[in-house]
């Protein structure tokens, strides 16, 4: 009797380890691990599972000699369950090995805590990898050769920021073995908002600051980064808190990184927040200013306020994967623009900073440098810098011919074309607007001639018909293409502009 006990328990005990052990050979990670908060005495690392559990990771700076961390749930979604740990008290500039123990999984990863003085670094930029995961792997892979401390991202990382199933395709498989180790600091961009209004964003990528408040800065080495919330172009409360932020900084090289750009000639061509931000980038001594948003590569030549000494570069950076836009160039204003898909690689070495673009196939596309000197910059950076006020009239005339319609053309009514522009100069500039070459078969409008005087604002409009059948798509866009022509003059120079393709966009107010 006592045999058929000992064998009773014994099939009861071998039945319960082997229900545990297939329990936990069920857990699986869904993403992760990956770096959120890199910091020079702290960071947070996180991991998505299918589970829930009580989950522990160890970490040290030697992997024979570690500690060991219970994991905190931070919530659960979609039928996953998120959880990450927060390590303090790190030795700043160090790297440390950690592993989560899972599945008797053994893969070791390392992070490398932020140093306190470091002066000499790389970082990487791009913007916009959504919807097209094998371009954004294929940047990836380059991306690593560069062996960056960290990546800013212009946002954009998923088409539906509000669709779980688009992370789990879009963005953690591409990024899962870099960001174990290397951070990838995202700014909000307008498609992680569809939907949720960027809480899964948050929820994946952020602390726990209010979902409509998504601007934060960060500290690496001898510079300062500030991530700006597009949603809130002439929000107060942004602008105190990014006065207050840059005060505070004392670093050699300050840089700024949001989703919509204040300068873009092709593409979208936005002007988020150019009333504004501008003079408040050379104010506080900005030197690059980093966006995406349109599919493409900008970069502006570098621009001055009156007065200033410092100088501030506009850049474009939305080629990580998105469908491509088309470039604009005007030479008056830009360095370099090409539609392709491409990052950015910044080498600091002190005072000094290396620039240069990379295409996917690895192929150079731009590339400039800056040196600061006691009496501002290197000469070649010096004599690139134009005044703001030439930027700033030049990317207004763009915008002047790339608005919408809130009527549709007719052959006996007219549509009315409406547009403001404003004049920074100190000189007067002739202009005429015209429709471009390739729509005049289509439709009409008599050339419409005007001077933008000095320091004017100027609001005008004029009349377009159709002279042949179109058709409309389902956002609005005209078949044949409508698009504009600016011809401007200084002194004896003139140039052209033409505007990106007018579309249909109703006005609320119509009836």
């Amino acid at each position: 009797m006592k045999t058929i006990n000992f064998r009773i328990v014994f099939v009861l005990t071998l039945f319960t380890g082997m229900l545990s052990f297939s329990s936990l050979n069920a857990q699986h990670i869904l993403a992760g691990p990956y770096i959120v908060e890199p910091g020079n005495r702290a960071i947070t690392i996180r991991w998505e599972t299918d589970s829930r559990g009580d989950y522990t990771m160890e970490f040290g700076r030697k992997q024979s000699k570690t500690n060991k961390e219970h994991l905190k749930l931070r919530g659960s979604k979609n039928n996953g369950f998120l959880y990450e740990v927060n390590l303090k008290g790190l030795k700043p500039g160090s790297v440390y090995y950690y592993r989560l123990n899972l599945q008797n999984q053994n893969n070791w990863h390392t992070f490398k805590t932020f140093a306190d003085n470091r002066d000499k670094f790389t970082f990487v930029a791009m913007g916009d990898s959504r919807s097209n995961p094998d371009i954004f792997k294929k940047i990836m892979e380059e991306t690593e050769a560069e062996k960056p401390a960290f990546i800013i991202s212009m946002g954009d990382l998923v088409e539906t920021g509000a669709n779980n199933k688009e992370w789990h395709e879009f963005y953690f498989p591409v990024v899962k073995n870099f960001v174990a180790s290397t951070p990838l600091v995202s700014t909000l961009g307008d498609h992680e908002t569809n939907g949720d209004n960027g809480e899964l964003f948050r929820y994946f990528l952020r602390k726990d600051e209010p979902v409509d408040k998504q601007w934060f800065s960060f500290d690496y080495g001898n510079c300062h980064f500030i991530s700006l919330d597009f949603r809130h172009p002439d929000d107060q409360e942004m602008i105190d808190w990014f006065i207050k932020d840059i005060t505070a900084s004392n670093k050699e090289w300050n840089f700024v990184y949001m989703h919509r750009g204040a300068y873009n000639f092709g593409g979208h061509r936005t002007d988020w927040g150019r009333g504004i931000w501008p003079e408040l980038f050379s104010k506080y001594k900005i030197d690059i200013v980093f966006a995406g948003h349109s599919h493409l590569y900008e970069r502006f030549l570098p621009v001055r306020e009156k007065g200033a000494k410092n100088a501030v570069t506009y850049i474009t950076t939305g080629g990580a994967g998105a469908e491509l836009y088309e470039k604009v160039f005007n030479k008056s204003i830009m360095a370099a623009s090409e539609s392709v898909n491409h990052f950015v690689t910044i080498k600091i070495n002190k005072n000094k900073l290396d620039f240069t673009t990379t295409r996917m196939d690895g192929t150079l596309l731009d590339k400039f440098e800056i040196v600061k000197n006691k009496n501002g910059y290197d000469k070649a950076y010096e004599a690139s810098i134009i005044p703001q006020e030439l930027l700033n009239t030049i990317t207004g005339f763009n915008s002047a011919v790339s608005q919408d319609l809130s009527v549709v053309p007719l052959f006996a009514e007219p549509a009315k074309y409406s547009f403001e522009m404003q004049s920074s100069a100190s000189y007067n500039i002739p202009f005429s607007i015209e429709l471009a070459p390739a729509s005049k078969d289509y439709y009409s409008m008599e050339t419409y001639l005007d001077t933008l005087k000095s320091n004017e604002k100027k609001r005008a409009f004029f009349y377009i018909k159709r002279l042949k059948p179109i058709q409309i798509s389902e956002w609005g866009e005209f078949s044949p293409e409508l698009r504009l022509k600016l011809i401007y003059k200084q002194g004896t120079k003139t140039d052209t502009i033409v505007g990106k393709p007018v579309n249909y966009w109703p006005d609320d107010n119509t009836e």
